[in-house]
């Protein structure tokens, strides 16, 4: 794959989700990594609002051709076996996910916490990628 210098941001892409409490917020592509930047809203379901954390085992799934990228790094989460405690129902967490480059070109993406899951994971599907709507960066 040949590297580029330019960023590209999809702000707030198209997707299909089950995971309500978690928001997709935009995709950056550089020419080294991906980056997903994600919000995470409390719930009103716990007292104190709940805890986060993502699976180390988190993937992105580049379409149509199927190729798994499996996450690098992340900012402001933490990974399995540590959770990030919500201090009220109010609260909002923002987080980075971080995962090798895809290619600079129109395409969909995956992305996956848990394969099979039952809506309460981070699994976020069909987000659309088109260079046409993208906003480059300096």
């Amino acid at each position: 794959m040949v590297k580029s210098l330019a960023k590209y941001l999809f702000s707030a892409p198209g997707h299909k989700t089950q995971c309500t409490q978690v928001q997709l917020l935009r995709v950056i592509l550089e020419g080294d990594f991906t980056r997903v930047d994600m919000g995470c809203q409390a719930t009103s379901y716990y007292t104190k609002g709940g805890w986060i954390r993502i699976a180390e085992t988190t993937f992105i799934q580049v379409l149509p051709a199927g190729m798994k990228l499996k996450m690098i790094g992340t900012e402001n989460i933490p990974k399995d076996g540590t959770k990030h405690e919500l201090k009220s129902t109010k609260d909002w967490l923002y987080f980075s996910l971080f995962f090798p480059a895809i290619p600079f070109k129109t395409c969909k993406v995956n992305l996956i916490e848990k394969e099979n899951s039952t809506g309460n994971d981070f699994n976020f599907y069909d987000i659309e990628l088109k260079i046409s709507e993208a906003i480059k960066l300096l």
